[in-house]
């Protein structure tokens, strides 16, 4: 028994022996000045006297009876001992949970032989989609799934890192994912200049404004180091979670500046989707999934 067990018990046993002693004190002091029951005591305060009546037969019942109550308890329930029931915090929760797991594969059930793209077009399911949703991954991409600029991406719109199809979008809640871009790509430790010139490509390759004689030097850099995951158009590779460098999306800027291109090679950042698979399991990764998948417009696939 711990330290703190030990005092809960000498704390709780104790009560109970002083609340035994104090009414049975109590129920054995008489007036001072020794007046009949029923009659009023030589006792006055502030001009107000008082009978010389026992207290209630039912307040002392009571009062007995939540004496009881406690010793039963104790002896039942953890306080003083493990208690003879045995019952824990821990095994109440793990009952709770194995009741709500089976009601939910149960509820879950009806959309098994349903595919993603159905379940997109169910209102139940994207109903209890959204309900999973906002529970396990709005803190990271928003209630609105709008994402989080810098951070989280945006799963509204149709720019995918890892694909946007439905089975990709099942492989990623189920599996996780994690970013691999290396510190400055595949060059090795190139210069500021170097690094300008190669943002100014990639301002070039998405048709924004760009230092000509920077980019056409970074051009060469970028097909040594970038071209093997962001592609020779410099549009990404869904594969390798290499996001397109040609639209106006970026994950870790608001704009994609020069500035903030050459920080990403300095300082990759690469944040890391947790897998899904054991804490949702298969059934509600599939109505996440079909909720997330109705985000975006996929009539263009």
């Amino acid at each position: 028994m711990s330290t703190i067990a030990l005092l809960v018990a000498i704390i709780s046993i104790g009560h109970l022996v002083a609340y035994v002693v104090f009414v049975m004190w109590t129920s054995r002091i008489q007036p001072s000045d020794n007046a009949p029951e029923g009659e009023i005591i030589d006792h006055s305060w502030d001009g107000i006297q008082e009978y010389n009546n026992p207290s209630p037969r039912w307040i002392l019942v009571l009062f007995y009876l939540g004496i009881v109550f406690a010793g039963v308890y104790l002896v039942l329930y953890p306080g003083v001992w493990k208690g003879v029931l045995g019952w824990t915090q821990i095994g109440q929760f793990e009952e709770a949970s194995a009741k709500a797991d089976a009601k939910a594969q149960e509820y879950f059930s009806f959309y098994d032989t349903k595919t993603v793209e159905e379940l997109a077009q169910n209102e139940q399911a994207l109903a209890s989609g959204h309900r999973i949703f906002l529970q396990n991954c709005a803190v990271c991409h928003g209630s609105d799934a709008a994402g989080t600029p810098g951070s989280y991406p945006n799963l509204t719109d149709n720019d995918w890192l890892w694909g946007g199809s439905s089975d990709k979008i099942v492989q990623t809640i189920t599996n996780g994912r994690k970013g691999n871009m290396p510190q400055y790509g595949a060059l090795a430790e190139p210069s500021q200049e170097e690094m300008v010139a190669v943002a100014n490509y990639i301002h070039e390759l998405g048709g924004r404004d760009a230092d000509a004689t920077a980019a056409a030097q970074g051009k060469d850099l970028y097909n040594k180091s970038c071209i093997a995951c962001h592609g020779a158009d410099g549009t990404g590779n869904e594969m390798l979670g290499a996001p397109d460098l040609t639209d106006d999306i970026w994950l870790y800027s608001q704009n994609g500046t020069i500035d903030d291109i050459v920080s990403q090679m300095v300082s990759p950042k690469n944040h890391e989707m947790p897998a899904w698979k054991e804490g949702l399991g298969e059934q509600k990764i599939k109505v996440v999934a079909a909720y997330v998948y109705s985000l975006s417009d996929h009539s263009s696939q």
